[in-house]
């Protein structure tokens, strides 16, 4: 039986990866841009064929020799921000950022091979303490680091580069596996996250909350359910800005 931090350790991973995408998807004016969610899983998608090219097949977990560790993991991420920078910055029509994802999904389903979910698990993670290892908190460690160092990244670049370093880490750890629905869970909590967030710190900190809760709903529930609910947390998030704006709007009643 896994210990109590073993949950929150893996929501704060998951939260992590929700806020990178998120921050990259909330324009000036609190505006929220879905565009960078097409960049996202085009950047899963890059950084998985990059690995099938390393040699990576899905199976058995490969043994990394620690010296080609870095660079293996450097490549991984190169690939991602490399596709997901100039699809960012093109600012296409969502309907042709859509159009990107389903070509995405397709083409991460045609690659699955003889299993629908066949796992995926780059690095063997080795555990730390108890219900933490070493892959959670690389994960959380890079996806600070660039949140931390986001305002030195041009901001022609800034949203690509987000949703390119989300899409890697989302491969690295999150999923286990080549799931057709990439990035789908990811999109809805990260939306979530950008339409209810007064500032950048007020959506990093709803993104890692909706990590705790998506693992807690996947541990009460079940996967079966985690779309839908997910779905419905973004409806809800989106009919409350819409009424606080409209209640923002509202005159003031006259003072006889």
């Amino acid at each position: 039986m896994d210990p109590w931090w073993a949950t929150p350790a893996e929501g704060i991973t998951q939260g992590a990866v929700y806020a990178l995408l998120a921050i990259a998807c909330t324009a000036p004016a609190r505006r929220v841009d879905p565009g960078p969610l097409a960049a996202f899983t085009l950047g899963v998608f890059a950084s998985y064929v990059a690995y099938l090219a390393l040699g990576f097949r899905p199976g058995p977990t490969p043994d990394v020799h620690p010296a080609l560790l870095v660079g293996y993991l450097a490549l991984g991420l190169l690939a991602a921000v490399a596709v997901a920078v100039p699809l960012a910055a093109a600012r296409w029509p969502f309907a042709l950022g859509a159009a990107v994802v389903v070509v995405v999904h397709a083409g991460a389903w045609l690659l699955r091979g003889d299993s629908p979910e066949p796992p995926l698990r780059l690095f063997r993670p080795h555990e730390l303490v108890p219900g933490v290892d070493d892959v959670q908190l690389l994960v959380i460690a890079l996806a600070a680091l660039a949140l931390a160092l986001r305002h030195r990244v041009p901001p022609v670049a800034l949203n690509g580069v987000l949703a390119g370093v989300a899409g890697f880490l989302y491969l690295l750890k999150v999923p286990g596996s080549a799931w057709y629905l990439t990035g789908v869970l990811v999109g809805l909590y990260a939306l979530t996250a950008a339409v209810l967030g007064l500032s950048a710190r007020a959506t990093i900190t709803i993104a890692v909350v909706l990590g705790l809760v998506q693992v807690c709903f996947e541990s009460a529930i079940g996967q079966r359910w985690w779309l839908p609910f997910a779905a419905a947390l973004l409806l809800v998030a989106v009919v409350y800005r819409l009424l606080a704006g409209r209640l923002r709007k509202a005159p003031a009643p006259a003072v006889a």
